[in-house]
């Protein structure tokens, strides 16, 4: 009798034991699917499911899944609009719309933010228009050209970062360090230096610059 009875005491601990080990397994299973499920949303920002175009689980109801490409860096299109970060650029022709390639980490100096990953201040164009970011900016696409280090101009104006500059478009062009200058002033990340001699500024390494006049720092005179 008392054999028996050891003998079941022993068996249901030996159950208990399983049990608590099937409960653990599910448990793990559940935490891995969680992770992965998780990792998956991250990993993919755009999704067509069932016919229907989703940004980070959010739907677009007004985007084509027929049509629908995705094409990096937050920025997709299909046949009526392009979309930033799930966003309808407006006045963009889907059409001629293209991305431009650049590097994914990107660094700028004191006088810009630093930032890794997706550049959301690009110049890019269609047939009609220039834009800045998801900005429209008053440029003629057909003669706008990027310039460098923020600066583009086109056949009238010139531009740093997307905002219009007092500068002839003709004569503009980048020097080093940040500078620039057309025929008659000198800038420094789109900032004019004041008095400063256009037709003698040259760049001479690690942030100074001079003209027949004075020197300068960082676009600072030196007195």
């Amino acid at each position: 009798m008392e054999m028996s009875y050891l003998c079941i005491r022993n068996l249901r601990f030996k159950i208990v034991k399983v049990m608590k080990q099937i409960a653990f397994s599910l448990k793990s299973l559940m935490v891995i699917g969680l992770v992965g499920w998780s990792m998956s949303s991250f990993a993919q920002s755009y999704r067509i499911d069932r016919g229907r175009v989703y940004f980070e689980r959010e739907s677009m109801p007004y985007a084509d899944a027929r049509t629908f490409v995705d094409l990096g860096c937050g920025y997709a299109k299909d046949c009526d609009n392009v979309y930033l970060d799930g966003r309808v650029l407006e006045y963009v022709d889907p059409s001629s719309f293209r991305l431009k390639p650049h590097s994914k980490s990107h660094f700028r100096d004191h006088y810009d933010s630093y930032d890794h990953g997706r550049r959301y201040d690009d110049y890019y164009k269609s047939d009609r228009n220039v834009y800045y970011g998801d900005k429209k900016i008053d440029a003629s696409p057909s003669s706008f050209k990027e310039i460098g280090e923020g600066y583009a101009k086109d056949a009238f104006n010139v531009f740093y970062h997307g905002r219009k500059i007092d500068a002839s478009a003709g004569s503009f062009k980048l020097l080093e360090g940040g500078y620039a200058k057309d025929a008659f002033d000198v800038f420094y990340y789109g900032k004019k230096i004041e008095g400063a001699s256009a037709g003698s500024f040259k760049y001479t390494g690690d942030g100074y610059a001079k003209d027949a006049f004075h020197d300068y720092y960082r676009g600072r005179r030196l007195e």
